[in-house]
């Protein structure tokens, strides 16, 4: 893979996250012919982390992964544009990471963060593809710009109490590579118009070797895409629990106004202060340790039942 065998795709894919599932997804992506990535992390690579960050070795270890991360896709793939944005998804970063973003990959290994991708993607118009990996199971879901269904028609908002990642529960390393090519794959076929791929949400199970593609419906009540939607701006305060502030105090509660019409087909411009169908049926204690489960014919349209435990991560 010295150049891309993909024809060039147009569109710019922002992937959150450099690492498990980042890695083997940005592969899959420059294969496939997408030419500019753009990529948000601000964590350096750890020795534990290179039985699963496949784009890392032992000389990168202490090194930050945005700089690793993009220095092994340009010898891979001489061609691709890699925007390296340092920091995370922060509600006060969110502005300036969305413009000329085409899809977004969901690479993150925490609650807030995903909540924050999902709210950030409606409100701007931005299809997003979420991907997940935690012990032998992976979880992989792609979103249209409209929602129906989104993040928050299956999970309504953060769980309380810790939820295991992959630092506490562990993954297995090919684990992390099945949910990055099913990203890439939902990915690309965003860019490539399909819109098949939405409404539906795709696990793995790394034990029994099984991997499903089951339909999931629409919340009615969903804040962020449902009939009363009430999610209009991005407020720090609601991902206070696991997202880490920026430096100094850039994440002071107050909301990032969204402004544009949202009814209409064209992306939203998000401005703020850069320095201050019958539901799916969710049951089950999300603060347990239990993964989650997905059940459903795969060849019967009926919405996917989920028990959900701690949900999967990174």
């Amino acid at each position: 893979m010295s150049g891309g065998d993909g024809e060039a795709i147009r569109g710019c894919v922002l992937l959150v996250g450099a690492g498990g599932i980042a890695a083997p997804a940005a592969l899959a992506l420059a294969a496939g012919g997408v030419r500019e990535l753009r990529v948000v992390d601000d964590d350096q690579v750890e020795i534990t982390n290179l039985h699963r960050q496949i784009l890392f070795d032992a000389d990168d270890v202490g090194r930050p992964k945005l700089e690793a991360f993009a220095e092994a896709l340009r010898r891979r793939f001489p061609g691709l544009r890699v925007d390296r944005r340092h920091g995370r998804f922060a509600p006060s970063a969110a502005a300036g990471l969305m413009p000329g973003v085409s899809v977004v990959v969901d690479a993150t290994d925490n609650f807030a963060s995903r909540f924050l991708i999902a709210d950030v993607c409606r409100l701007t118009r931005t299809p997003v593809v979420h991907a997940a990996a935690i012990r032998w199971r992976t979880t992989v879901m792609a979103v249209a710009a409209e929602g129906g269904p989104c993040y928050r028609c299956l999970f309504e908002d953060l769980p309380t109490g810790d939820a295991p990642d992959c630092a506490t529960a562990g993954v297995a390393g090919p684990v992390c590579g099945v949910a990055g090519a099913i990203a890439a794959d939902r990915a690309l076929a965003i860019l490539a118009g399909d819109a098949s791929v939405y409404g539906r949400i795709a696990t793995y199970d790394g034990l029994s070797d099984t991997l499903r593609s089951v339909p999931v419906a629409a919340r009615p009540t969903c804040a962020l895409c449902g009939e009363r939607a009430d999610i209009a701006t991005i407020d720090a305060s609601r991902y206070v629990i696991s997202c880490a502030a920026d430096d100094g105090d850039r994440e002071n509660g107050s909301p990032t106004h969204v402004e544009g019409d949202r009814g209409s087909g064209s992306p939203t411009h998000v401005e703020g202060d850069r320095g201050s169908g019958s539901p799916t049926h969710v049951e089950g204690d999300r603060g347990s340790g239990s993964p989650t489960h997905v059940e459903g014919d795969r060849g019967s349209g009926s919405p996917a039942h989920l028990n959900t435990g701690d949900q999967d991560h990174g």
